[in-house]
């Protein structure tokens, strides 16, 4: 095999970044390593993980906090951003705030990330 192109980088950060909990975070991991351990062009690329992962769609965000909160979920909030302040190997957060409470931050976890990080942990 030859050497890692950019282009090729690039898909594998990306294909990591989408596939989130486990794999992310093995991203993640690699990221820091040095040119001894992997090409250049791959821990450049690795690296942009470090800065989080892709945020959910707005419709998954919907689903995931009706499942969770019910149908009227936004009514448990004076406000929430639907966009969200960051994203890690397994969920996003979100700023909002509540009645009495004010300010305060939201997790949401990844769909299906909990399941996958157990599938991955019983492979070891």
């Amino acid at each position: 095999a030859g050497p890692v192109s950019e282009a090729q980088a690039a898909m594998v950060a990306r294909t990591l970044g989408r596939m989130r909990g486990a794999a992310l975070k093995l991203g993640q991991m690699l990221s820091i390593q040095d040119e001894t351990v992997m090409p250049k062009a791959m821990g450049d690329a690795l690296a942009r993980l470090r800065q989080g992962a892709d945020f959910m769609p707005a419709g998954q965000l919907e689903g995931v906090m009706a499942a969770e909160l019910g149908d009227t979920w936004r009514g448990r909030f004076v406000r929430f951003g639907d966009a969200p302040v960051a994203a890690a190997s397994i969920g996003q957060v979100h700023r909002a705030e509540v009645e009495g409470s004010g300010e305060v931050a939201v997790k949401v976890q990844y769909p299906g990330v909990a399941k996958s990080i157990d599938s991955d942990v019983a492979s070891l």
